[in-house]
């Protein structure tokens, strides 16, 4: 059987799951508009997927302290101590990073133009629901009870799995600098991500059914979660998808060549973003993200609604953080990918109860912690008070 394409029949150039061939990457693939069909039945009545790109608090003069950041006079891009240039202080935030066109023009317009919106449960069920041990829950005659939805997000089973076992991943040796080689990045890092999670997401009690992924580039990409204009890669949970956007990527790592750090900050971000879009498919899988969509439905204002959603995205933030942690050994995640990740990734985030991410605290909180545990039990958003998901 063919293996299933990246983008939809037709495209050209056809691309198959995994990693391109050595050797034949060539000029970056044009790219249109797709159109995809969905492979789980049709797509939910509304609700577009969950996509993350940074966001940038405004300071005087520009986003960023003091209007120092990125986007604001004298910016310049992050080095360490030794470098003559300033460190600047980014402020970035997630559905999976951008620094772009003047590395922040394109990020900051992303972050203007991309919210977070309500998704409606989808057709897919998973199986079982489990208990807070990992079993189904019963009635007293022995068959299955479904779990109420504050159990299913609060209490689920993948908070008792452990710690995740490194699977050896390597980061990809293949640089970004063009469409197909970003694809080609994020292709290499899949199957780790499958391999990291399948045993938790099994372990839980529930079945583990891999996202596939589709590659694309400009302002819309049809898709069953619905259409509109959006600048970062996003989970679709209607089909299972990782829609993952190439060119943020390549214009964030060629925007000052030659800079280790500036492309240090993009290759962290981006591998942490493709975690944290897989990281909504656990969330799928287990369903978090069906049950969470029912709870924010039933808030009864604005702020709440707004709550459920961060508590949402904080945890697949986390959910990256774990597998990260799991491999930060091998990947590796050291010398200027780990000094990229503890000053501008990991400390990135929205106004405390102004965004739909979460602030720095709470990023800190979730992602940051679960990055020195790599154990799920760290991701537990949605029993922590709300002072602790702003």
């Amino acid at each position: 059987m063919s293996q299933p394409p990246y983008g939809p029949p037709g495209q050209n150039p056809p691309y198959q799951q995994g990693p391109p061939p050595q050797g034949q990457y060539g000029p970056p693939p044009q790219y249109g508009a797709p159109q995809y069909t969905p492979q789980y039945g049709p797509p939910p009545q509304q609700g577009p997927g969950f996509g993350w790109g940074p966001q940038f608090g405004p300071g005087p003069g520009g986003p960023g302290p003091g209007g120092r950041g990125p986007g604001g006079p004298g910016w310049q891009p992050p080095r360490r101590k030794k470098s003559k240039a300033p460190l600047i202080a980014i402020f970035a935030i997630v559905a999976v990073g951008i620094v772009g066109a003047t590395l922040i023009g394109l990020v900051k317009k992303a972050a203007d133009n991309v919210a977070t919106p309500p998704v409606a449960p989808t057709r897919y069920t998973p199986r079982p629901t489990a208990s807070p041990t990992g079993r189904p829950t019963s009635t007293s005659s022995g068959s299955p009870t479904q779990a109420s939805d504050e159990t299913i997000v609060a209490k689920n089973a993948i908070y008792n799995v452990g710690r995740m076992a490194s699977v050896g991943c390597q980061e990809p040796r293949i640089r970004p600098t063009n469409a197909r080689n970003a694809a080609a990045y994020w292709a290499a890092i899949k199957p780790c991500l499958d391999k990291a999670w399948k045993p938790l997401v099994e372990k839980a009690g529930y079945t583990f059914t891999s996202p596939q992924m589709a590659y694309w580039s400009g302002t819309t990409v049809t898709n069953p979660c619905g259409d509109g204009a959006i600048s970062v890669p996003f989970y679709c949970s209607a089909n299972n998808m990782l829609y993952m956007k190439v060119d943020v990527f390549v214009q964030a790592y060629n925007e000052y060549p030659g800079d280790p750090i500036a492309q240090a900050y993009a290759r962290m971000w981006y591998s942490r973003s493709i975690a944290h879009e897989f990281g909504h498919g656990v969330q799928n899988m287990t369903g978090i993200l069906q049950a969470s969509s029912k709870i924010r439905y039933q808030q009864p204002d604005y702020a709440g609604q707004m709550r459920m959603t961060r508590r949402l995205e904080l945890q697949a933030n986390c959910f990256a953080g774990v597998f990260l942690a799991a491999n930060k050994a091998s990947y590796p995640i050291n010398g200027n990918m780990l000094f990229v990740w503890n000053k501008y990734v990991v400390t990135a985030g929205d106004k405390p109860e102004e965004g739909d991410h979460g602030s720095v605290a709470s990023q800190g909180r979730f992602m940051g912690k679960s990055f020195l545990t790599g154990d799920p039990a760290s991701c537990n958003t949605y029993a922590a008070s709300p002072a602790n998901v702003s």
